[in-house]
């Protein structure tokens, strides 16, 4: 089918965005399209782009054409190429896709999902990060428990799901649709281009119809203001660890000399214990790894007397990269080396390791340093900071102590 055609049948399905689903609209209009082979996919985004493959579209229909420009379209406004980050790249696709297809499947009007795409309703309300750590984990089991498994490693494969709501097929390269980047080389400009149009599209499906509600946590994400770590991160420490507390033990020396015996100030803890969870996995980058390093070093600036212990984790603690030091012994920063690690996340192996290994006191703190990609099953042990450098994983952890977005 020649371009000319294909320019009919996308001015068509931008009319159907217009009047169903403005917020595509929006996107549709915005994003520069260009007709070029593809590597992988009929549809393909960097991020900033979307490329047509005419040769591959020939397979499909014009309602599936429709279902497939809306999916690319929603890799775009959810920032999936720039999630990536340092992750598994076909998983990755894989884990993008199976959210897109199950925020897609309360959609009306937007065609017809072809045959090749998955849809597994067990994955419901969890974020792209999350579906990844699950498929990441899954295909670790796979590879342990069957040496037949080698042969297949260049194959995902979806599992059935129970209620027969899955199209189960093999995810191979032809699905691909998201093109690694590189976030450091786009500029400033074009980032901020492309934000803005991304709050506007978002902006309106927001207001726009329950049917969105799928998109809510991004929505909330990408549109909620962010904030300063180094002023949040003081008012807490402030607030709660050097809080001081009415004495008349020791009077106000103010106004002494004037036969007042007002009451005085003394700190509630002479020595601050501090554990911080730091966690090197897979969904954290290089960048956020490098920037939670410093932190730890930030955070033990601002204390008079302390004793910190630094817990590196993925899947479990790494004891052999623990590190301890205190205010007699102060942190060097050339010292500080923590590899980071390609595994995935299970911050429960830290509260177990906490309460069998260490001395930990309820009113101690705990901070975590993460991206937030990981569930908690086992009870906290102490007061715990969160710091987390994923807007959208904050309420997650709000009912569970302190959250602070980190701005990187």
């Amino acid at each position: 089918m020649a371009n000319t055609s294909y320019d009919e049948i996308f001015q068509k399905i931008r009319i159907n965005f217009l009047f169903n689903h403005p917020f595509l609209s929006v996107l549709a209009l915005s994003i520069p399209t260009v007709y070029e082979e593809n590597a992988n996919s009929a549809f393909q985004t960097n991020g900033t782009k979307l490329s047509v493959d005419t040769k591959k579209l020939e397979k499909y229909s014009a309602d599936e054409i429709t279902y497939l420009y809306a999916h690319t379209l929603l890799h775009i406004v959810l920032k999936h190429p720039y999630r990536q980050k340092t992750r598994e790249k076909k998983l990755w696709n894989q884990s993008c896709d199976l959210v897109i297809n199950l925020i897609m499947s309360s959609f009306l009007n937007i065609g017809t999902m072809p045959n090749d795409e998955v849809l597994d309703l067990d994955l419901e309300d969890k974020c792209v990060e999350e579906v990844y750590e699950i498929l990441y984990k899954e295909s670790e089991q796979e590879n342990n428990s069957s040496q037949e498994e080698e042969k297949k490693e260049e194959e995902i494969k979806t599992t059935p799901n129970q209620k027969g709501k899955l199209k189960a097929y093999i995810y191979d390269e032809s699905k691909l649709d998201i093109d690694e980047v590189n976030d450091d080389k786009s500029s400033q400009g074009d980032r901020e281009k492309l934000d803005g149009i991304i709050i506007q599209a978002l902006s309106i499906a927001k207001k726009s119809s329950k049917e969105y509600v799928g998109l809510q946590i991004e929505i909330d994400t990408l549109i909620k203001p962010e904030l300063s770590l180094q002023d949040t991160l003081k008012e807490y420490l402030i607030a709660s660890l050097f809080e001081k507390t009415a004495t008349y033990n020791r009077p106000n020396r103010r106004f002494v000399h004037s036969g007042l015996y007002l009451p005085g100030n003394k700190k509630s803890e002479e020595l601050i214990e501090v554990y911080i969870a730091l966690d090197s996995s897979s969904s954290v980058s290089l960048d956020e790894y490098k920037k939670f390093l410093g932190v730890i070093k930030d955070v033990c600036d601002g204390f008079y007397e302390y004793n910190v212990t630094v817990l590196p984790f993925d899947l479990k603690v790494k004891e052999e990269h623990i590190i301890k030091f205190d205010s007699f012994n102060p942190l060097i920063e050339d010292e500080i080396f923590i590899p980071k690690s390609d595994g995935g996340t299970d911050f429960d192996e830290v509260l177990r390791y906490l309460k069998k290994s260490t001395e930990i006191r309820s009113d101690n703190l705990l901070m975590v340093l993460s991206d937030g990609e990981f569930d908690m099953r086992e009870s906290l042990v102490s007061n715990t900071l969160f710091i987390i450098s994923a807007k959208k994983n904050i309420k997650k952890f709000e009912a569970y102590g302190r959250v602070i977005q980190f701005n990187l």
